[in-house]
């Protein structure tokens, strides 16, 4: 019972401690200034944790969605002759079909646009697709699908019909219904001495993958149109694995390896990580720069805390003897100043990380604000100026500014910063602790 009435004679201590010397102060100014520093920096820590974490989930989301998880090709040959034997031996395995949302012949192949006498290179994908999944407009191994003429759909296995990103469609002004001409290599590979073809296609609807470069670059069409025009009756350049989640990237490739038919040395096996590991090593590293700066900015608040305290311990030099002389013992004194600094670190932790999540959350109409005010002000001065955008947003094609607050990463950082903030004040209160409280009476 004595420790528990100790504890809260602490606790009240270090409460006291916080007030100002006035009765209507709530805190003094060396934990004002502390106070204000640290739950800037939580601030400005939750607001680049919710934008950065978004941003990552955002990418992650895009590069999944748009890209091939498994590729299966043959080593020598620009086809596979026989792509329904490899799929007949990759569904043997029952776990394989556990992990993967589905395995299915593709081509891909650069095809030449023409438009307006010029020709532009393009990367043309083939994919399977029932009639059923045309009626009803839900093409699975397609991207998504954001405007249609379902008359057009539903031939989209039977004729010359592609479906293209939105943002060609917006480049090239296409609409619904345009006609486009491709020149397309016979066999599905350029080589010397190959016979080009020339065909025209109705678009028949646009697709959205969320990613600028392919939305720009990629035309889509059914496989069955692919394998009629390039005269590669039941064959395919690939056959593609996509997995339920990409955690299991590993463990499938081996999967896939081991139910390759025979000889598997004919087959060379690429993952959506090899592909783009320039990418995710780039993002990997934007994560690591981005938690060092946010660690700097902890320990430059840890260290105003540290400040604080240890000017406080100097300032109550005789209140701290006058403790000691009643009874006080050191432990004593040394929680109530490691409480009074984590006090400061969870007040500011509590502050600054309600008001980071309440900016986070409207920070794209906050940045709207900014970037209104700016033009304004621009076109009042100068009368003529171009429009300042402080997001483009066409560099990732992200629909609205990617803030995703991760409650549990918030969560670790405002338990840090707590743990830190004690830390801050337990070395200045050791100190405090040995202060002979005869001499520090009689000095006072």
């Amino acid at each position: 019972m004595r420790m528990f009435g100790r504890f809260f004679l602490e606790i009240y201590i270090a409460l006291r401690y916080l007030r100002g010397h006035s009765r209507t102060q709530i805190f003094n100014l060396g934990t004002r200034l502390s106070l204000i520093f640290m739950a800037l920096m939580v601030l400005v820590m939750v607001l680049v944790l919710c934008v950065f974490t978004g941003f990552q989930h955002q990418m992650h989301t895009v590069l999944w969605n748009s890209g091939n998880h498994i590729v299966i090709r043959h080593q020598s040959m620009p086809s596979l002759r026989d792509p329904a034997a490899i799929l007949e031996s990759l569904g043997r395995s029952e776990q394989l079909r556990q992990y993967t949302r589905s395995i299915y012949p593709g081509i891909q192949l650069n095809a030449l646009l023409e438009f307006r006498n010029q020709f532009e290179g393009k990367s043309l994908r083939a994919v399977p697709v029932s009639d059923a999944e045309l009626a009803q407009a839900q093409l699975k191994d397609f991207p998504r699908l954001v405007h249609y003429k379902q008359e057009y759909l539903d031939r989209l296995n039977k004729g010359n019909y592609v479906l293209v990103g939105r943002e060609m469609a917006r480049y090239y002004h296409w609409r619904l219904g345009d006609r486009i001409r491709l020149i397309l290599p016979g066999g599905g590979v350029i080589s010397r001495g190959v016979q080009v073809r020339q065909a025209e296609f109705v678009i028949a609807g646009f697709v959205r993958t969320g990613f600028y470069e392919f939305d720009l670059g990629i035309i889509y069409m059914s496989l069955s149109t692919a394998q009629r025009l390039l005269g590669m009756s039941g064959q395919a350049s690939e056959i593609i694995v996509q997995l339920n989640q990409l955690g299991n990237l590993d463990k499938v490739e081996g999967l896939v390896r081991d139910y390759l038919p025979d000889p598997k040395y004919r087959y060379q096996i690429s993952t959506i990580r090899r592909e783009r590991s320039n990418f995710l090593a780039a993002l990997q590293l934007e994560k690591t720069l981005m938690m060092t700066i946010l660690s700097l900015l902890i320990l430059a608040g840890v260290a105003g805390i540290w400040v604080t305290v240890q000017l406080l311990v100097q300032a109550k030099s005789r209140s701290i003897g006058m403790l000691r002389a009643m009874g006080l013992p050191a432990s004593s004194i040394i929680m109530v100043f490691t409480a009074h600094s984590m006090l400061i670190g969870f007040l500011a932790t509590a502050i600054g990380g309600s008001l980071g999540i309440f900016l986070a959350n409207r920070l794209e109409a906050i940045i709207q604000l900014i970037e209104l005010a700016i033009n304004q002000s621009c076109l009042l001065l100068s009368g003529d100026c171009q429009s300042v955008s402080l997001i483009p947003r066409n560099i990732y094609y992200f629909d609205r500014l990617p803030v995703q607050a991760d409650l549990n990463v918030i969560f670790g950082v405002a338990l840090a910063t707590m743990i830190l903030s004690g830390l801050a004040g337990y070395f200045p209160s050791r100190q405090a602790a040995r202060l002979d409280p005869v001499q520090t009476i009689r000095a006072e």
